[in-house]
């Protein structure tokens, strides 16, 4: 009895992204930027689908978290949001944000900055967000804790909130793949 030779090739193409491979997707969080353009910002998946559940074979399959880059241009909003299943991890990799961290329930809104290489993790059920203040873009690795996170909820009456409620039916068909 043999055992298999490893096959460094068929690992490269499972389990390596490359960004020379990858493009900046501006239409994943369109509908949020079509609320308010100072929601206006672009996401780069590296591994699994994250909240949006977009289809995108060129990435690496999740099996216990997703991962990805995000910019977020001067001036820009990453909306007051909450995950109800997951924490979610903001790493800074270029530029200085506000992150924004809100209790459920609660009107206050606390600022926190966040400079490169600063790090937020915000647990399940606590309304998070990003501001970029400053007069440059920010870069962002992102990372959820599971491979299909639930689609975030925004506050109570808010456009956002109405709108996810629309398309909670079309994220299911996504991810059924109907």
């Amino acid at each position: 009895m043999s055992a298999e030779k490893f096959d460094v090739q068929a690992f490269e193409k499972k389990y390596v992204a490359r960004l020379e491979d990858r493009s900046l997707d501006w239409n994943v969080l369109k509908f949020q930027e079509e609320i308010d353009p100072k929601y206006k910002r672009a996401q780069m998946r590296y591994i699994g689908r994250g909240a949006t559940a977009n289809n995108d074979s060129n990435v690496i399959a999740a099996e216990h978290f997703t991962l990805s880059t995000m910019v977020l241009p001067a001036g820009c909003v990453g909306p007051l949001h909450l995950h109800d299943d997951v924490e979610e991890v903001f790493f800074i990799l270029k530029g200085s944000v506000k992150a924004l961290i809100q209790e459920q329930g609660k009107d206050e809104v606390h600022e926190i900055r966040l400079n490169e290489r600063d790090c937020i993790s915000s647990p399940p059920g606590v309304y998070r967000g990003i501001h970029n203040d400053g007069d440059e873009e920010a870069l962002m690795l992102v990372m959820l804790g599971a491979v299909k996170p639930n689609l975030p909820t925004y506050p109570k009456g808010s456009a956002l909130e109405e709108l996810r409620i629309q398309r909670a039916k079309e994220r299911e068909a996504i991810i059924n793949g109907k």
